[in-house]
């Protein structure tokens, strides 16, 4: 029976100096999921309760390796932990992979899935095609969550949106710009409720929606930046009382 050198997160400590905190999984524990079910990770017991099926050719990571019958598994898809029978999971080496590659990963789903499955996104200066990032299921579901122009019209007229030239200012980023000149104008929506929010910059819209549109994601990104600085500080008063020795 093939084995993994170990298995679980692995997290480094400290850069600099300084603790830096995020999380990697070896890629020699990578797996991929053939077929089959998995039974999500309770209290630790191992494939009890109601299994679920796991899509075909999902990437997985290691956590644990089981001797005999099962494995405990990090489906990246689900963002979410199962027991998975053995025969049904086989080793797997990502980097075999990339985006002009055939098959290729989904950004999204995280599926192995051949490249005809992933719609054309640009060409490059050589003249290779370059595909979108995820298959064309998840942009097509993805992409669902959008306005259509007739909404995104009648928002503009309604509130009285900036026109070509006008000095306005972003409200979520408070910076001003010349409207359609030197910024592009964007009407911001909530993806769940399909329902417009406000008009907004460009940039804005582009990193609202990077972040998901979510307020965890933003509250994450805000605490993040607020450790890097609290670390910094504490450096730096570190290294002033040393002067001062």
């Amino acid at each position: 029976m093939w084995r993994w050198p170990g298995g679980g997160w692995r997290r480094r400590r400290r850069v600099w100096g300084r603790k830096v905190d995020f999380k990697i999984h070896p890629k020699d524990q990578c797996v991929l999921i053939k077929d089959g079910k998995g039974w999500p990770v309770d209290n630790r017991r191992q494939g009890r309760g109601e299994p679920e099926t796991l899509p075909a050719n999902s990437i997985g990571y290691l956590e644990r390796q089981g001797e005999s019958r099962r494995s405990r598994v990090f489906v990246v898809g689900k963002n979410k932990t199962y027991w998975v029978d053995n025969a049904d999971i086989e080793p797997f080496d990502p980097t075999t992979t990339h985006f002009r590659s055939d098959p290729k990963i989904c950004l999204s789903c995280h599926r192995l899935k051949p490249l005809a499955e992933f719609a054309k996104n640009q060409t490059n200066r050589s003249g290779q095609v370059i595909t979108r990032p995820r298959c064309r299921e998840c942009f097509r579901i993805e992409s669902g969550k959008n306005l259509t122009s007739k909404t995104i019209r009648e928002f503009r007229e309604r509130v009285g949106s900036p026109k070509k030239g006008d000095l306005w200012q972003c409200p979520c980023c408070h910076k001003f710009s010349i409207a359609e000149v030197n910024a592009e104008t964007r009407v911001d929506h909530d993806q769940e409720r399909r329902k417009p929010r406000g008009i907004i910059c460009d940039s804005c819209n582009t990193g609202l929606g990077r972040f998901k549109n979510g307020e965890d994601h933003l509250a994450d990104a805000a605490a993040y930046i607020r450790r890097y600085e609290e670390a910094e500080r504490r450096l730096e008063e570190d290294e002033h009382k040393r002067e001062n020795e």
